[in-house]
Formats: C-alpha cells, structure tokens, sequence
C-alpha cells in the first residue's frame, strides 16, 4: 500500500575536508554518471575532475567552493536507488546545509583525518539530528595522507574521539537514546578511491566501505509508522460530485474508511478513492489521491484527512513548542505575525517566548531573548486558533514547517515541532471550595498589592523590610517579593533586556495574583522601570486590592548608596542595560503612595500601615 520510498542521503562537512570529491568517487564507481557527462570531466592523463560532477554553477567551479545544494542519484548495490543531496560546508550557507538535511534519512559526514573534528562538522551533525537524520556515516576522509607508520593507531583514536563527540553532541539535545542517530565511522580516501566502494589499497584492515553502509538504507533506518493525515490541496469537481485532492503524508486510507476532517471535526466516509484517475481499494503514504466522500461534505484547502482512532486531538493546541532555524537577514520579531505553512496548510502565527538558542556546536542551551540569521532556538509558538501540527519525529510532513514575512512573502524560518502546548483558555480551574474570602476572613484582614517601584538603590527592599517587621508584629500575615530573590528563581532564565524586563514583571504579576488569593499582603520591590509593564500588573487586580508606592529617591542618592556595586559596574562598562544609566526609568505619574527614600523609614512605613490597618474585617 506504501508507494515505494526512495531514500535521501545528504552528504556534508566542513570546507576542503574532500566533501565534493568523495561523492564524485562514489557517483563515478557506482556508475551513476552518464558516459557524456563523466567525458565532459575527464581531465587529459585520464584522470577525473570528481569535484565537477556535483559543482554545477560557474561560481563554485571558479572559487572550488560548494555553494547550493546539488542532488544526483545514486545506483546502490541492490538495484534500488537513493537520491544524493551535496550541501554546502561553508558557514555562510548553513540554511542551504539545513534544507538538504530536512528530508534526508540519512547522512554522509566527511571529515579530515589530518584536521578531525572542526567546529562545522560539529554544526552539520548537531543540524542533522535536529531534522530528523536517523543515521549518519562518519567519512573519515583523506586517511592517504596519514603517516603510514602510524596509520592504524591514528585511526583507531580518531573513530573513538568521533564517536565519543558524536555521542555527547547528540546526549546534550536530548537525552533520550531513541532521538540519537546510529553513527559508523568509515575511513576512507576519497582521492585515491580507498573503501569507497572497496578497499584500494592494502595500507590498512578496515571493516567496511561506504557502500557497505549504505546497502538495505531502508531496513537500517527506524521509521516510524504515523497516523493519517491527508492535507487537503485542491478541491475539483466533475460531473456534479465533488473530488478532495491531496497527498498522504503519513499513514494509508482504503475505501469505505470512516474519517474525522478537521477543523471542522465532521466523520464521514471514503466513497470513491483515485489515483492518477484510477479506481484504487487502497493507498499509502506519499501518494497523492482524489477523495469523494459520503453526505457532499464541504472542505477547502488546507483541511486535514485524519483517521478516526488517531487520537489526533493530542496534537490540536494553540501553542506548539518547537525548533526553529532562522534564515533571514532581518532578526526574530517577538510577537510579530508571521505566516505559518505546513504544505498546503496556512495558519497566521506569533513567536511568543524563545526559550533559548542552542549552541550549534555543542547542542548546549544559550539564554537569549531574540533570534538572528543561522540561529537555532527552542521556541513557543502560538495562534488564535487551535491548530494541527504533529511532533517531527512522528512526521516530517505534518510536523515541519516554514513560517513567512506575512508583506514580504519571504521565508524566515523552518521549525520542527515537538509538542503542544496548554494555554489559559484550553485550562479548566478546580473550584476549590477554601476560598480568598474564607481565608481573609480567618484572617481578619483583606488581602492587597504593595507595589514599590523606584531606581535601584532607592531603598525599596529596606522600606518593605520595615513594613513586614512591623506587620508581623502585630500578627498580619505578609510577604515580600524582592526584585533579587526572583532572578534567582522564578526568573532566573531572563536576562536585563527591555522585553525580558517585561517578561519579568509579568511573572512577577501573575504570582502576587496566586498570593492575593492565599489572603496574604503582598509587598512587591521592583524596579520596573516601564510604565506600561507596571500598567500591566495593575491590571490584573481590582482598584482596591492593589496601591503602587513611588520611592523617589535623586539618582545621586541612590549612586552614592550603590549597596550592590550596580552604578560602579554600569559606570565602567557603558554598555551595561542598568535603569538610571543604560535603561531609562518612567517614573509614575499618579502613584497611590510616593515616598521620599531619604526620609526615615518608619516615617516612610506609616502612611502604608496606616492602608493595610484600614483593611481590617
């Protein structure tokens, strides 16, 4: 039922590791080449230009560079063939390396064996597990050139030192094994033609050839078997009866099948089932076919064919964790709208949190807040909508995709989902029965929203301090949320930028929010310094459980007080994002409370004590 799959092999690796030359070989002795086109680069002692086979534009012939992916088929032993992709080894063309890589099955890395490992192998085998490459060959390459003496030994260390960087690279983007490609170090020379399709010379024992790895691809490779999912591409009628067209991404579909379409969530059934104009009982994944269906039900393109046990509400979410490459000049917009299209599938989305970049040469985690060209991130994607995307290790069709400049039409993106996520509106709350009420009312006292806001050093934190003594004292219950204490914990994945500024406040909110339900007095000290993020926070309470408190302290004052060395620091490094000197502060401009930070603090303390006594019950 399964249309017969060819197998994509992309070969890559860093600059002048014999990337170009190793395929020549393997296309020229596999007779891949036609006779005319292997003349037209034959050099004139007999020998052959292997380079040139895979090295189409008169750009990468005169600079010897590989520039845009080329792809050539390759004849394999068995009869069978696989379509071969030669990507680019310089960093510049990383997205053309990451495009090949996307629908490859497996990967041929070249490697210098007088070089090793460089920081681009490492960038292409990280690319390659994060499309999906199920198995990659190590092509240790140039061994000829080796010290003959030491040949065997040399080797031996270098397959170990691969494999053992090989396998911490893909342990750090994920720790579980089944996410790991099978990797097979194979030395060869692709210059001398060396264990490429078999062994040349006598220099060396090896094991394997090139060939030899890529022999029965197919049974090597785990591919799993993924549900259904037709997107719908056109819709044709003839005859009065209308025709869904589309292509099986994943899983198989047969005549009188009962299927959900989705959105609409309508179950129907498969009346008639083409292919290219035939009658078929059946058809797998990768073929494309013409759907009629029972009732005249109305679908449009971009619908999804899904079948009727597949769970597939499990991946339906307004917001899809996912990995992103991106390729544009221009940097990522948070909370820009972009076009999100997964083949014929178009859904308006936003780019709502970038979690962090991963490190390309490590696959480590690097805290960042934005996204540039050739930047890989773990990122939060969101619509207004529920929409379909399926895990990428599930289904490279489904679970791929590119997003668009929503002007420009301009691809900045491809991401690989890897799972849905809740928001708000897909959360039901559990109503408790202990209420905010009853526990103030245990209490004695209302619950409410200190907010302190002011330069750093401005004394904040001393005058809540106070405030908590005092309130203890008396046997009200309180608790202070420092600015310090946060980045810490709850914020200890943000940086000092205006948007994880926000960010920060936002949190911040959310959890004086939980609190205030406990019945407690909340004391925030925070210098949030954007009058619209403090405009945000205020917005979750009602007026009276929440009083913004100015501590208006001279910028002077608060330099000499520096009890965190903060304005030292920020003086001697001008590019420091420190509010009062990198960042400006918008002071409020209708406080519910401003306090002189120079005065003395139970001076200071009294008109708020004064506020949380008048919430007595």
């Amino acid at each position: 039922m399964r249309r017969s799959h060819i197998p994509r092999i992309v070969v890559c690796g860093a600059v002048d590791d014999g990337k170009s030359t190793l395929i020549g070989r393997l296309l020229v002795e596999t007779g891949s080449v036609p006779l005319d086109e292997l003349a037209l680069s034959t050099n004139s002692d007999g020998s052959y230009d292997l380079s040139r086979l895979t090295d189409g534009l008169q750009a990468e012939r005169e600079q010897g560079i590989t520039i845009d992916v080329a792809y050539r088929y390759l004849k394999l032993p068995e009869g069978n063939r696989a379509l071969l992709a030669d990507s680019p080894g310089h960093e510049q063309y990383t997205r053309n390396m990451a495009v090949a890589a996307s629908t490859a099955d497996l990967a041929i890395i070249a490697v210098d064996a007088s070089n090793g490992v460089s920081t681009q192998t490492k960038r292409h085998a990280s690319i390659c597990q994060l499309m999906g490459v199920r198995a990659v060959v190590v092509a240790l390459n140039k061994i000829d050139i080796l010290d003959k003496k030491e040949q065997k030994k040399l080797i031996s260390e270098l397959t170990q030192e691969i494999e053992s960087e090989f396998t911490t690279l893909f342990k750090n983007l994920s720790s579980n094994k089944a996410d790991h490609p099978r990797v097979v170090v194979v030395p060869v020379s692709g210059g001398r033609g060396d264990n490429i399709t078999s062994a040349k010379s006598d220099d060396v024992s090896l094991l394997s050839t090139i060939i030899d790895e890529l022999e029965g691809i197919e049974s090597k490779l785990s591919i799993p078997s993924p549900e259904l999912r037709i997107p719908i591409q056109s819709v044709l009628k003839q005859d009065g009866k209308r025709w869904y067209v589309g292509r099986i991404a994943s899983g198989s579909i047969h005549l009188g099948d009962e299927v959900l379409l989705w959105p609409s969530m309508n179950q129907c059934r498969v009346t008639e089932l083409t292919v290219s104009g035939t009658a078929v009982n059946g058809a797998g994944a990768g073929t494309s076919v013409s759907l009629s269906m029972e009732n005249d039900v109305v679908l449009g393109r971009g619908d999804v064919v899904v079948g009727i046990n597949n769970n597939f509400e499990q991946c339906l979410s307004r917001a899809h964790l996912a990995n992103l490459v991106w390729i544009s000049s221009e940097p990522l917009g948070i909370s820009t709208s972009y076009l999100l299209r997964v083949g014929p599938i178009e859904i308006p989305v936003r780019v709502e949190v970038v979690r962090y970049q991963i490190d390309p040469e490590t696959n480590l985690q690097v805290k960042s807040g934005g996204l540039g060209n050739n930047q890989i991130a773990r990122v939060e994607i969101s619509a207004d909508r529920p929409f379909l995307l399926d895990a990428y290790s599930v289904s490279r069709d489904t679970g791929g995709f590119i997003l668009c400049d929503r002007v420009t039409g301009d691809t900045v993106a491809a991401g690989m989902s890897i799972s849905p996520l809740q928001r708000s509106s897909e959360v039901t709350r559990y109503l408790f029965e202990v209420t905010r009420e009853l526990r103030e009312r245990q209490n004695g006292i209302r619950g409410g929203v200190m907010w302190f806001t002011g330069l750093p050093g401005s004394g904040k934190s001393t005058i809540a301090n106070q405030l908590e003594k005092t309130l203890f004292e008396v046997g009200i219950r309180s608790f202070v949320i420092d600015g310090d204490m946060v980045r810490q914990t709850l914020s200890s994945d943000l940086g000092f930028s205006i948007e994880d500024r926000t960010e920060n406040v936002r949190r911040v909110a959310q959890l004086s929010s939980l609190m205030l339900e406990a019945g407690m007095v909340v004391l925030v000290c925070l210098v949030s310094p954007s009058a619209s993020d403090r405009a945000s926070a205020r917005s979750l309470f009602s007026n009276s459980d929440f009083v913004e408190v100015h501590v208006d302290t001279p910028l002077e004052v608060c330099k000499l007080r520096d009890p965190k060395g903060l304005y030292a620091r920020a003086s001697a490094d001008p590019s420091n994002e420190m509010t009062g000197v990198g960042q400006q502060y918008e002071a409020p401009a209708y406080p519910d409370f401003v306090l002189d930070g120079t005065r003395d603090i139970l001076e200071n303390c009294k008109p708020l004590l004064d506020w949380v006594r008048s919430r007595q019950i």
